[in-house]
């Protein structure tokens, strides 16, 4: 008795179909690579030539500032700054209110609010 309809040839598939398990592929960061032009002044990072479609990113030679300058096909070129800040110092903590503090103090507020009420209705 014939019971395939199958030619011989025709790859056979096995019933119950497994699944391989997919292998987890680790996730590469992509690298990015940029020179980085030293320049004397702001004016100079302007004047730098940058070709159209590209960045050119470019550092004082005093560490003051990073310049980002792109030039584009159809318009004027354009420069982010950044200038270096001295850093701030963090905040005293002894500066704040706890949750504990603003608590009461509300609280006494209210108080006051409702003495204060109650004299004026009297």
């Amino acid at each position: 008795m014939y019971n395939n309809v199958f030619p011989y040839s025709y790859p056979q598939m096995a019933f119950p179909y497994q699944q391989q398990p997919a292998q987890a592929q680790g996730m590469t960061p992509p690298t990015i690579h940029a020179d980085i032009v030293q320049v004397d002044t702001e004016q100079e990072a302007w004047n730098w030539p940058v070709a159209a479609g590209a960045t050119q990113m470019m550092i004082a030679k005093d560490d003051s500032a990073i310049y980002v300058k792109s030039a584009y096909t159809n318009s004027q070129p354009t420069m982010d700054i950044y200038r270096k800040e001295e850093q701030k110092k963090a905040p005293d903590p002894t500066e704040y209110v706890t949750k504990e503090e603003l608590a009461a103090a509300l609280e006494s507020i209210r108080t006051t609010r409702k003495t204060t009420k109650e004299e004026k209705t009297e």
